[in-house]
């Protein structure tokens, strides 16, 4: 799910469980839709959903860098409360589909008993 309105090179977004997208989907967040009616206005997250998003990231991010596969920071956002993940999409290399893919494909495989 995307934590802000990206913006040209940076990605900034959350990780979220299926635990925690269940959780979500209960309250009427829906992390599967990328549209958004109004284009300012992000989902609210509960703050006791948004605490175990922080664990989450802290954990994922230590598991990714002790496995080597990924080095990839979080970053707090003034709209949220939960520090996201962010991407920086620079440098001579094209990106395309198959990169991103390879960034979530190993996001799910560190995080998915998180």
């Amino acid at each position: 799910m995307l934590a802000c309105d990206p913006w040209p090179f940076n990605v900034n977004f959350f990780y979220i469980p299926e635990r925690i997208r269940q959780r979500l989907l209960d309250i009427g967040v829906d992390t599967t839709n990328n549209s958004n009616e109004h284009d300012d206005v992000l989902p609210e997250i509960p703050h006791d959903i948004s605490e175990e998003l922080a664990k989450v990231s802290v954990e994922l991010k230590l598991r990714l860098h002790q496995s080597g596969e990924m080095l990839i920071p979080y970053q707090p956002l003034s709209n949220q409360k939960a520090d996201c993940f962010r991407i920086v999409l620079a440098g001579y290399k094209p990106f395309d589909d198959s990169d991103v893919e390879k960034v979530l494909d190993l996001m799910e495989r560190y995080g998915k008993d998180l």
